[in-house]
C-alpha cells in the first residue's frame, strides 16, 4: 500500500510539471547551449560573514566586478571594486573577485595572482603582496585567529605572520613523491570530494594537522601532450586496482603563539591494510585533540580514533563494520562537550547518531526509511543539528533540523523539488538554491527556521523563457520484487500521441548519484530538451545501485558492476516499449563516466539498442584506482572473474548496434586507455565504431569549442541511426 502511494504522488508531480506552461516557442540551438554563457544564467558567489551580520555577494556590474556587503534585510554596500585594486609602487595588477578567501573577521580578503598570494581589506582598494617566489601558493588558509596564512609550496607546507610579514618553513622534505598538506591524487577524487587540502588549524590557532603522502611506491601514469614538435611528458601517480597506495603519516605540530615558529610535535604513521586510508581527520574544540577516521582497504571497517595531546594517547571511540563498504560522508561534527555526531548508515539507510564525551553507547537522531543526504551545522547554542534529507521523496532534498538531545524531526522547507543549501555560522541563516525540472536555480535567503528572509536577485538572461522546452515528466515504475525505480521522460512539446518516437537513454548508473531528481538539470538537460525538439523522447532510470534509496539499494552492485544496473535499464527499456508511442526498432542510449561504461555494457550484453554514445567511458576496471574500484568490486586477486564479467573490453566481440566513443586524451581520471583497449577489442572483433578525440582535455572536456562539438557529434550520431524526422537546429560544422 504505501509504494502505491509513493507512485501515485509522483504521478501527481510529473503531471503537475507536463502540463505547465510559460515557456517560449523559439527553437533551442546547441550553439545557445554549449557556445556561450549559461543561457539560464549563473548565480552569483555568496559568502556568509563570520560575525552573523550578513553575507557578501560578488555581483557584475556590466563589465566590473564588485563586491557587496548585504545585511539579513538587503541593505548593501559596495566595499570593493575589481578594476581599484592596485598594489602601491608596483605596476596595477589585474587580480580577479572570482575566487577569495574570507578573514575569519571578515575584513579581508586573501587573493591568488599569478602564483603569488595578495591580501586586501574590504572599503579600501591598496593590494598588499605577501609573496614572491616563482612557485604557486597552494591551498592557502586563515588561522582561526586571523593573525596567520598558511599555505603549500612545491609541496611543503609554510605559514606566513601577517603582523610581520615573516615566512616560516614547516615542512623540509617535499618533493613530486612527498606531499606535505595536500591530498594525492586518489585520496582527493574518491575521499575527499575533490578538496585537495591535507592539513587544518587547531582552533585556537597554536597548532596545525597535516597528512604527508609517501608516493614512492605507486606507479606512474604517463600524461602526454602531443601538439608540440616534441612531446611533453608528465607523470600522474595514479594507483590502479591492486596497487600499493599512498603511505600516510600524520602530523600535530604545535606553534610558538608569538613567533609561529614550531615548538613541538607528533608524527604517526600506520602500515598494514586494516588502516590503509586516513578518510578524515580534524580537531576537537578543545584544541588539546585531533581525531582520525580510519578506513581498511577493503572499505568493510571504519574505526574513529582520537589523539590527546601532547603524548598522543588514543581513543577508539566509535567503530563500523559492514559486509559490503562503507561510505564517508563530510557528517562528522563534534560539539563543545566533546559530544561526536556523526553518520552511518548501519540501520539500513544513512542516519544520525550521538556518541556522548566517554564514548559511550550510540544513540540515534533519526530513523526512518530514508536518508540524511548532507549534514549544514549545529545551531550556536549547539541545540540543533541541521541537515538535508529524502524523507519527503528520493527525488527532492529539504532542510529538516532535530534536537540533538533527541526528538522529533521537523521539516523546514515545503516547496517541491531540490533544496541545496549552505549555513551561516551557528546555522543562524541558510543560502538555498532552490529548483526543480523545470524551474532554474533560484537563490533565497531563510533564516533558522527555514522561513524565506527574501530572494537574492542575478542576472538571468531573458532568453530562457522564450525556447520551446520540452515535457518532463517523473514517475516510478515496479522494479525487481516490486521495489519502485525512479524514472524521467523528456517529451516533445507540443507531443503528439499518435506519432511513434525514437527513444535516446540517458545513462550514469553508478553508485553515489543519481539522474533522476526534480531538480534543474543544467546544460546536459537542456541538451536533452535540444533532442525532444529534434522529435526524440529521452528516458532516464535510476537503478540499483544509485544512491538516496538505501543500503541495500545500492550495495546490490557488489562485487559485480554492470549486470544488475543492466537488468534494471533493460527493466525500464521493457516499459517504454509497452508506450503506443514509442518506436521499439530506434533505441539508443548515452552517458558519460560511469555512464560511458554502462553504454558498453548495454551494447555488449543486450540488442535493446540501436545506437549508443559513450563519453569517457571505463572498459576495464583494472584500469581504475584503488579506492573506488576496491570499494565495490574489492581487490582483482579476490575477484578476478568477478573484474572479467564486470568490463565491457571482454564482451567487444558482443557489440551489438552503432558505437559512437569519444575521449580526451588528457583524461587523468578515467584514462583513454580505456578507450583505446577497447578499439582494440573492437578491430580484432570486425566491430565498427565511430571515435571522437579531443587534445589534451581532461575528464570533462571542457571549453566552449570542445562541448559544442562533442554534442553536435553525438546528436548527429543519433539524428542519422535513429531518425528524428525534424530538422536539424545546430549549424554545419
Amino acid at each position: 500500500m504505501r509504494r502505491q502511494g509513493i507512485v501515485f504522488l509522483v504521478l501527481l508531480i510529473s503531471s503537475w510539471l507536463a502540463v505547465r506552461s510559460g515557456w517560449g516557442s523559439e527553437p533551442l540551438t546547441l550553439e545557445q547551449i554549449f557556445a556561450g554563457e549559461p543561457i539560464e544564467g549563473i548565480p552569483p558567489r555568496v559568502s556568509f560573514l563570520p560575525d552573523g551580520s550578513g553575507l557578501l555577494i560578488l555581483r557584475s556590474q556590466g563589465e566590473e566586478r564588485i563586491l557587496v556587503r548585504e545585511d539579513w534585510q538587503g541593505q548593501s554596500q559596495v566595499v570593493l571594486r575589481q578594476s581599484q585594486l592596485r598594489l602601491p609602487d608596483e605596476e596595477q595588477v589585474q587580480l580577479s573577485l572570482s575566487q577569495f578567501h574570507l578573514s575569519p573577521d571578515g575584513q579581508h580578503l586573501l587573493l591568488s595572482h599569478d602564483q603569488d598570494l595578495f591580501l586586501v581589506q574590504l572599503g579600501e582598494t591598496k593590494l598588499r603582496r605577501l609573496t614572491r617566489s616563482p612557485e604557486e601558493e597552494e591551498l592557502p588558509a586563515f588561522s582561526p585567529n586571523g593573525r596567520w596564512v598558511s599555505f603549500v609550496r612545491a609541496h611543503d607546507l609554510y605559514l606566513l605572520d601577517l603582523d610581520r610579514g615573516q615566512e616560516t618553513r614547516l615542512t623540509f622534505d617535499g618533493s613530486e613523491t612527498k606531499l606535505n598538506g595536500k591530498l594525492d591524487w586518489v585520496y582527493t577524487e574518491e575521499l575527499y570530494n575533490r578538496d585537495p587540502r591535507a592539513y587544518a588549524w587547531a582552533p585556537d590557532s597554536r597548532a596545525l594537522l597535516y597528512l604527508s603522502f609517501d608516493l614512492e611506491q605507486v606507479p606512474s601514469y604517463p600524461l602526454v601532450d602531443l601538439g608540440p614538435v616534441h612531446p611533453r611528458l608528465s607523470w600522474l601517480r595514479y594507483p590502479k586496482a591492486g596497487d600499493p597506495n599512498a603511505r600516510v603519516t600524520v602530523t600535530a605540530l604545535t606553534l610558538d603563539p608569538a613567533t609561529g615558529q614550531p615548538s613541538g610535535s607528533l608524527s604517526l604513521s600506520f602500515s598494514g591494510s586494516q588502516r590503509e586510508y586516513i578518510a578524515r581527520f580534524g580537531w576537537l574544540p578543545s584544541s588539546q585533540a585531533f581525531w582520525l577516521l580510519f578506513l581498511d582497504r577493503p572499505q568493510m571497517n571504519a574505526e574513529l580514533v582520537v589523539y590527546h595531546l601532547p603524548l598522543g594517547q588514543a581513543q577508539t571511540v566509535w567503530r563500523e563494520q559492514d559486509q559490503a563498504w562503507i561510505n564517508v560522508e563530510d557528517d562528522i561534527l563534534w560539539t563543545t562537550n566533546q559530544t561526536l555526531i556523526l553518520g552511518s548508515e548501519r540501520s539500513g539507510h544513512r542516519h544520525l547518531w550521538r556518541v556522548g564525551p566517554n564514548a559511550s553507547a550510540p544513540v540515534s537522531l533519526t530513523v526512518g526509511n530514508w536518508d540524511v543526504t548532507e549534514v549544514l551545522g549545529l545551531s550556536a547554542d549547539e541545540q540543533w543539528l541541521y541537515f538535508t534529507s529524502s524523507q519527503a521523496s528520493p527525488l527532492e532534498r529539504h532542510l529538516y533540523r532535530v534536537p540533538t538531545a533527541g526528538g522529533p524531526v521537523q521539516r523546514l522547507t515545503h516547496e517541491p523539488g531540490t533544496h541545496s543549501l549552505r549555513a551561516a555560522p551557528g546555522c543562524r541563516a541558510f543560502l538555498d538554491s532552490y529548483s526543480t525540472v523545470r524551474t532554474v536555480p533560484q537563490v533565497r535567503l531563510l533564516d533558522g527556521e527555514g522561513r524565506l528572509l527574501r530572494v537574492i536577485p542575478y542576472d538571468k538572461p531573458p532568453t530562457l523563457e522564450r525556447f520551446q522546452l520540452a515535457q518532463v515528466e517523473l514517475f516510478s515504475i515496479p522494479g525487481p520484487g516490486g521495489v519502485p525505480l525512479y524514472a524521467s521522460l523528456t517529451k516533445p512539446a507540443p507531443f503528439d500521441p499518435k506519432r511513434r518516437y525514437p527513444v535516446v537513454v540517458y545513462v550514469y548508473g553508478g553508485p553515489h548519484a543519481q539522474v533522476v531528481r526534480n531538480a534543474w538539470g543544467g546544460r546536459t538537460a537542456l541538451f536533452h530538451h535540444f533532442l525532444a525538439q529534434q522529435g526524440f523522447l529521452v528516458f532516464s532510470l535510476d537503478n540499483r545501485g544509485s544512491a538516496a534509496r538505501g543500503r541495500e539499494f545500492e550495495r546490490a552492485l557488489l562485487r559485480r558492476l554492470g549486470q544488475v544496473e543492466l537488468e534494471d535499464q533493460l527493466t525500464g527499456v521493457a516499459w517504454l516499449v509497452r508506450q503506443p508511442y514509442v518506436d521499439r526498432t530506434r533505441m539508443g542510449i548515452w552517458g558519460w563516466s560511469y555512464g560511458g561504461f554502462m553504454t558498453l555494457y548495454a551494447l555488449t550484453h543486450s540488442q535493446a539498442f540501436r545506437a549508443g554514445a559513450a563519453v569517457a567511458p571505463v572498459t576495464d576496471w583494472r584500469l581504475y584506482d584503488t579506492i573506488y574500484t576496491e570499494r565495490y568490486l574489492k581487490l582483482p586477486a579476490e575477484n578476478q572473474e568477478g573484474y572479467r564479467l564486470s568490463s565491457p573490453l571482454w564482451a567487444a566481440q558482443d557489440l551489438h548496434g552503432f558505437l559512437f566513443l569519444a575521449h580526451g586524451t588528457g583524461d587523468d581520471n578515467v584514462h583513454w586507455q580505456n578507450t583505446l583497449n577497447f578499439i582494440a577489442e573492437l578491430i580484432k572483433a570486425g566491430k565498427p565504431y565511430t571515435l571522437y578525440l579531443y587534445p589534451n582535455k581532461d575528464h570533462g572536456i571542457p571549453g566552449k569549442a570542445e562541448r559544442l562539438h562533442l554534442f553536435s557529434a553525438i546528436y548527429q550520431h543519433f539524428r542519422q541511426h535513429l531518425g528524428s524526422g525534424a530538422a536539424a537546429s545546430v549549424k554545419a560544422r
